[in-house]
């Protein structure tokens, strides 16, 4: 089955053991405001652009200042490298360093709160996961944070 863990901290992602083999999404949001807000995010099989993938690092944004979007994307990009691509309130970079292990994470969620002043909220999702790890906790993650998806693996 599929797993998405949600609304994880960064102690939570830090400390937890899964097998990044098996996560095939992972986000961070960031909280500028009531509303302002943006989130980095990685998807294995790639984001949807246009009608083709595109794979690597990207974020989106919503009513956050253009100088913000262009320190992030500043930041991202030395940091992982890839080719700059805007898509109305979303940017992608293509080719850029893929991770999902939970330091990678922790570490970049940790970086983005500090940089950006904000406070962050996890989420990572799982595919081919049996109940069992999930009720006995074997990635360290709390079961109590953990959503079944319906559907196929």
């Amino acid at each position: 089955m599929r797993v998405r863990y949600w609304r994880l901290g960064i102690t939570d992602v830090l400390d937890s053991r899964y097998p990044a083999e098996r996560a095939n999404h992972w986000e961070i949001k960031c909280m500028q405001g009531e509303y302002e807000h943006f989130g980095v995010f990685w998807y294995r099989y790639g984001t949807p652009f246009d009608k083709e993938p595109v794979h690597g690092v990207c974020f989106y944004y919503n009513d956050i200042p253009q100088k913000t979007v262009q320190d992030l994307t500043q930041f991202l990009q030395s940091k992982f490298g890839g080719k700059v691509l805007y898509r109305q309130t979303r940017v992608f970079l293509q080719g850029s360093k893929e991770f999902a292990d939970n330091k990678s994470v922790g570490v970049l969620a940790n970086e983005l709160s500090l940089k950006f002043n904000a406070p962050v909220e996890l989420t990572i999702e799982f595919e081919k996961v049996e109940k069992d790890e999930v009720e006995q906790e074997s990635f360290k993650l709390p079961a109590s944070k953990a959503l079944p998806i319906p559907g196929p693996d």
